[in-house]
């Protein structure tokens, strides 16, 4: 399910993620610490608060993480323990994109990127630019693998210095070949 927000590019995202990178006071040009991100979203975004839930939390069954607004203003962020776990102890490219993902939506509601009360049950309905699911990917991926730092490097060399998979890191090659033409 996915709902409509105001439009955006990924160009506009990866200012964002520019800008944010710095805001949670990335050293590394390359790998983003998801977990420490995470662990001090409440101190950078006073609004939000975080929460790592057992696997087994009801309403927590088909999902690795959720964000909960309030009609106030404010955000829960549940992230399932496994996940938390696999992002912190192992560093698994896919738990930290799930947790980035969360973190993602909520930074683009306190953005203005809320949703409009016009839902999608399929993604392919909505084109991406208008869709909150697309533009929190769209943001998470540009945090993971900066894309000026990227250019030009082989999706193996991006998996090493982004510590990324390999899936993740050969669709970041292939916006190249998109912005080549």
């Amino acid at each position: 399910m996915d709902f409509r927000t105001k439009p955006t590019s990924r160009e506009e995202l990866r200012k964002i993620a520019r800008i944010i990178r710095k805001v949670f006071k990335c050293k590394n040009k390359y790998y983003f610490d998801v977990v420490m991100a995470f662990e001090s979203m409440h101190k950078i975004f006073p609004s939000v608060t975080t929460e790592i839930v057992p696997d087994d939390e009801e309403g927590m069954e088909r999902v690795p993480a959720t964000t909960i607004p309030d009609m106030k203003g404010f955000y829960h962020i549940k992230v399932k323990e496994s996940v938390y776990e696999g992002a912190y102890f192992r560093k698994i490219g896919g738990y930290r994109t799930h947790i980035l993902h969360e973190m993602c939506h909520t930074i683009l509601f306190i953005l203005g990127f809320t949703p409009y009360l016009d839902r999608s049950f399929k993604n392919s309905e909505l084109p991406g630019y208008e869709s909150i699911e697309w533009q929190a990917k769209a943001l998470a991926g540009e945090m993971l693998v900066p894309y000026e730092e990227t250019r030009d490097k082989t999706a193996e060399q991006i998996k090493s210095l982004c510590k990324v998979s390999l899936d993740c890191a050969a669709k970041r090659v292939s916006l190249d070949k998109k912005d080549d033409k």
